[in-house]
């Protein structure tokens, strides 16, 4: 059976910018959700001093566009008070804003990296929240859509309290210590999508229902329960993740591209009175 059926994909516009493929244009629902922060970044995004640094001013503008969904949108309302002031960081060269439950970046590939770096395999944005009825997301936004011929992996790693006892997933990030990991295995130009739950602690492995796995333009979301991720110590609004990319699963940080955040894990949000939407 193929696997393309589970794979659901939006027409979306790129152009162009500095030889690189961007997003562009903002979705209609996350406009009408955050209004005028979304011209305000248009407006940012305009200036001079952003168009020197294209793929910073590409980060906040595809989170806030990147066809997340409304309840993404809405976190961000709640968690990033003051957009236009992450924007302005942007702008002055900050590389990464991190809030619970959602990360930003400038795309690039870690410098430990060997492979070739693919704009599917540079994250935007990042986020990982539970929503209405213990929908338990993540989702991340790409440099650009899947286009690579060779299978890649997102990876969602979550410390739900025994991280710290596991230790580093990588020895050369030592902040990032998970106990379980999402990894949605994505094949060439992004023809199919599966994923399990890898739980470090015991070993034991779920899989993933591809139809839970959806993909749209260069948008990566993944719906899970929180039943699936039992706590290891750590309350649910205590969870922790991080999320990075890799042509080759396992632990050698030569086969990763990049991480969001870059060598720390965030908070999870918990947001129940929030629908989640496909």
């Amino acid at each position: 059976m193929s696997n393309l059926r589970h794979v659901r994909k939006a027409r979306i516009t790129v152009e162009s910018l500095e030889g690189r493929q961007l997003l562009s244009g903002l979705d209609q629902a996350i406009m009408q959700a955050v209004g005028s922060v979304a011209a305000q970044v248009q407006k940012a995004v305009a200036s001079k001093a952003v168009a020197t640094n294209p793929a910073a001013a590409s980060a906040i503008v595809s989170a806030l566009g990147g066809g997340v969904g409304s309840e993404w949108a809405n976190l961000i309302r709640r968690q990033v008070r003051n957009p236009q002031s992450v924007v302005r960081q942007f702008i002055a060269g900050q590389t990464t804003y991190s809030t619970t439950g959602i990360t930003f970046r400038t795309p690039h590939e870690q410098s430990l990296f060997t492979g070739r770096p693919y704009d599917q395999l540079l994250p935007l944005a990042a986020g990982g929240a539970v929503f209405k009825n213990n929908v338990m997301e993540f989702a991340t936004i790409l440099r650009g859509e899947f286009r690579d011929p060779d299978t890649s992996y997102y990876v969602f790693g979550v410390d739900r309290g025994a991280g710290g006892s596991l230790g580093p997933r990588f020895a050369a990030r030592p902040g990032i210590t998970p106990d379980a990991l999402v990894t949605i295995t994505v094949g060439p130009y992004g023809s199919s999508a599966t994923g399990e739950i890898r739980d470090l602690t015991d070993g034991s492995v779920q899989s993933i229902d591809a139809s839970r796995i959806v993909i749209r333009g260069a948008t990566l979301r993944v719906f899970l329960d929180t039943s699936q991720f039992p706590s290891r110590g750590a309350a649910l609004n205590r969870y922790r993740f991080a999320m990075w990319t890799q042509t080759q699963p396992g632990t050698d940080i030569a086969d990763v591209a990049s991480f969001a955040p870059d060598t720390s894990m965030i908070p999870i949000a918990v947001l129940r009175t929030v629908a989640a939407r496909r």
